[in-house]
């Protein structure tokens, strides 16, 4: 029985040339790109993929997942929030500043307007001395009534309360007083007035020449007219008559007084 002969093989190094070939071969992606199997190689190192999928962020914007968030704006070190926040304070401070400012100046400008308010004082490098305007002051006139004891101190004694002061007694103060007779002063030849005054009773009249005599001993007073009618500025006259009056030839008048001095002590 004839032997079988074996099948020819096929050449090994026919089909290790195919092999290399392939291997050899460059690699084209397919259109829609690399696949793998995700069940398999459920992390990749060669091929990452990320997964794109929209969101919608707090702002209303688009987003996808894996983007990186953008940082927070800042102004001046503080966030938008913060910056305004404070911002607003600043502004409430400034703006109450300044109406406090404005009541504050109108309070000092009313202050100065006011008369009774207190001055405010002013510094100055080189003081100047300032002299106030003189005011003009009227003096109340009271409303006291001159009077007169006439007629019942007619031809009677009078002496000067200055006598008791004075240690000369040369000088003259006894008078006699006469009711309604006319001035000597103004009908006596070569008689002249000395002082006039205004004064409330016949007694003070003749002090104002008592007065007189106590100071000037070389021309007395002799006599002191009392007109209690008469309005200011004068009622009372005083002067020198001379020493020999005759009261006597003095004609009468009413609402005048006299006092003649009658000696000296």
């Amino acid at each position: 029985m004839p032997s079988e002969q074996p099948a020819p093989r096929e050449p090994i190094l026919q089909r290790l040339s195919a092999l290399y070939q392939y291997h050899n071969a460059p690699e084209v992606a397919p259109a829609h790109g690399l696949e793998y199997d995700d069940n398999h190689y459920p992390h990749s190192d060669k091929y990452p993929v990320l997964r794109e999928m929209s969101i919608v962020s707090k702002q209303g914007r688009y987003a996808f997942e894996g983007q990186p968030s953008k940082p927070p704006r800042i102004i001046f070190g503080m966030k938008i929030r913060t910056f305004l926040i404070v911002a607003g304070i600043m502004l409430v401070v400034i703006v109450g500043a300044a109406v406090g400012g404005g009541v504050g100046g109108q309070h000092i400008q009313n202050g100065e307007s006011n008369p009774g308010a207190a001055p405010t004082p002013t510094s100055s490098s080189h003081p100047t001395a300032t002299t106030a305007a003189a005011s003009i002051y009227s003096a109340p006139v009271p409303t006291y009534t001159p009077l007169s004891d006439c007629p019942a101190s007619n031809n009677t004694r009078y002496v000067s309360a200055l006598a008791a002061d004075v240690k000369q007694p040369q000088s003259g103060f006894d008078f006699t007083r006469y009711c309604s007779k006319v001035s000597p002063l103004t009908t006596t030849y070569g008689s002249s007035n000395i002082t006039q005054a205004f004064v409330y009773s016949f007694a003070d009249c003749i002090e104002v020449c008592a007065g007189y005599n106590s100071l000037h001993s070389d021309t007395p007073c002799t006599v002191a007219v009392y007109q209690p009618a008469a309005s200011r500025p004068v009622n009372c006259w005083v002067g020198n008559a001379g020493s020999n009056i005759t009261v006597s030839t003095l004609a009468s008048s009413d609402n005048v007084d006299i006092a003649v001095l009658s000696q000296k002590r």
